[in-house]
């Protein structure tokens, strides 16, 4: 049993929140758009994981740098975490696009 995993995920999702809360692109700027976001997206991964682990398509393989625990079958605990981090850091990325590009907008604007 190993931790390295699911640690790589928190600690990238701690450096994501570390850029969030600099920039205040997402999570720290409207926190209850962003936390719905995170979980709506989350949600959509989540279901269509479960319809892939139920249609044979997905299957947990072995892997010395997971934990080992399920929380159903063929769906580690490190699924979800990295669902979670993937519907984060997707919102984080999509806002720190809109931010340069309005920002780039703008430098144009004034040249003009």
């Amino acid at each position: 049993m190993s931790f390295v995993y699911l640690g790589a995920i928190v600690v990238s999702a701690f450096c994501v929140g570390l850029l969030d809360a600099r920039w205040r692109l997402a999570l720290f700027a409207d926190p209850l758009r962003a936390l719905g976001a995170v979980a709506g997206t989350a949600a959509v991964l989540l279901i269509t994981d479960l319809a892939c682990i139920a249609t044979g398509n997905f299957r947990l393989g072995a892997s010395p740098w997971m934990t080992g625990f399920e929380v159903l079958p063929h769906l580690p605990i490190e699924e979800l975490f990295f669902i979670a981090f993937l519907a984060y850091v997707s919102l984080v990325a999509f806002a720190a696009g809109e931010r340069l590009l309005a920002s780039r907008r703008a430098r144009v604007e004034e040249r003009a």
